[in-house]
């Protein structure tokens, strides 16, 4: 199981972006191998990005395509997750920065026991170390 940050979709579906390049075929390759998970949070962020950059079809079409990949999970965003979500940034809003969105992100990770995170978010990245979570990060 492979968790998969805004960053990385905002990336993957918007070809204008010059970070598309490096994640188009390792995400395409990704999603026929491995089981995909994002939480709620993440499917918002993204179709947020998506209304916001490309015409309303356009971003109807991959938000479409996107919530109903075969092998991702979406997993809620509920009242325990909340909880943990509120512990984590709690914990790390100062020594490291951890925003908000990000503490859901890290909590999803705990609560499924998913080691592995595919982000070009510098915090998170920087906060993996601490807690001992795979980065995948293709840009450079």
């Amino acid at each position: 199981m492979i968790f998969i940050d805004t960053n990385i979709w905002c990336y993957y579906f918007d070809a204008r972006l010059p970070e598309h390049e490096y994640v188009i075929e390792p995400l395409r390759n990704t999603l026929k191998s491995e089981e995909i998970i994002v939480n709620t949070v993440i499917v918002m962020e993204v179709a947020h990005y998506l209304t916001r950059n490309l015409d309303e079809k356009e971003a109807k079409e991959k938000i479409e395509s996107f919530i109903n990949l075969r092998n991702m999970k979406i997993v809620d965003f509920d009242k325990a997750l909340v909880t943990l979500a509120l512990e984590l940034l709690t914990r790390y809003a100062k020594s490291n920065r951890l925003g908000g969105r990000d503490s859901t992100i890290l909590a999803s990770l705990d609560r499924l026991k998913i080691k592995t995170l595919f982000t070009h978010d510098q915090n998170l990245k920087d906060l993996a170390q601490k807690l001992d979570i795979e980065i995948i990060d293709l840009i450079p």
